[in-house]
């Protein structure tokens, strides 16, 4: 199960809760951002999560989640992006770690 929490050094600071790190199975972290669906379709190689409280219920690409098609899942959720896996490997490998055991997920373009 996936984890998610706030740097202890963004709270300290006051910052809002923009960013977010989620723990994988694996233990490692990736740090998201808190987007607006409506910006999804522009981040076409990035990995974008729909989250309900702290629990991801969507992880797959971007681009794909800000889809019409999409449109009923994301109004119930928070969307964040992680822009920081630089190949297609490391987003497929980003999303196998975070993945609910039961989830809504499209695969990740070529």
């Amino acid at each position: 199960m996936s984890t998610s929490f706030v740097a202890r050094a963004a709270l300290a600071a006051g910052v809002p809760p923009r960013f977010r790190y989620w723990s994988g199975h694996s233990g490692r972290r990736f740090l998201f951002t808190s987007t607006t669906p409506d910006l999804l379709t522009e981040f076409d190689e990035a990995v974008a999560i729909a989250v309900d409280g702290d629990r991801i219920v969507w992880i797959g690409d971007a681009s794909a989640l800000g889809r019409p098609a999409s449109a009923s899942l994301i109004r119930r959720t928070q969307v964040y992006v992680h822009l920081l896996a630089a190949t297609p490997e490391e987003r497929r490998a980003l999303v196998t770690d975070l993945q609910p055991a039961a989830q809504y997920s499209l695969p990740l373009a070529a």
